[in-house]
């Protein structure tokens, strides 16, 4: 029995999947993010995705604070 190849950029706990993807969003994602191949291009969108929520998550937590005072910034 072949052993099954891992691809190098996917994280071990990654699980196979069977998608219904939209082609052309595919194509166009691929080449927007300079990937190679469609699960390096699904895996950067979905990291970008979790990135994002983090950072306005973080500005919501620095909007408690007040406004900026610029005085204080070195």
């Amino acid at each position: 029995m072949p052993t099954a190849r891992r691809i190098a950029s996917v994280p071990r706990a990654s699980r196979k999947k069977t998608l219904m993807l939209d082609q052309e969003l595919l194509d166009r994602a691929r080449q927007a993010l300079g990937t190679r191949t469609e699960t390096e291009t699904v895996m950067q969108a979905l990291e970008g995705v979790v990135q994002r929520e983090a950072q306005i998550q973080g500005l919501r937590r620095l909007a408690t604070l007040g406004p900026i005072d610029a005085s204080r910034i070195e």
